[in-house]
């Protein structure tokens, strides 16, 4: 069985007004309509926000990659 490996994409979002902007991310998979995850808290920062977002990211690319090898075996 070929399996494709999942693709992630994140949006990060914005609310207020600078300078008490505050930033939020989703990550959705393939190509859903609906988030599979999203920030449990603002970042002050879209750089922070972004790279906490990455973070997870890569959590759910772990998850797959270990899930895929379960499988081959």
């Amino acid at each position: 069985m070929n399996e494709k490996m999942p693709t992630y994409r994140i949006e990060i979002g914005n609310r207020g007004t600078p300078p008490n902007e505050t930033y939020g991310w989703n990550i959705y998979q393939n190509m859903d309509v609906l988030p599979i995850l999203r920030s449990q808290q603002f970042f002050g920062s879209r750089v922070a926000g972004l790279a906490d977002a990455n973070r997870s990211r890569l959590q759910l690319v772990d998850a797959d990659v270990q899930n895929l090898k379960t499988k081959e075996q």
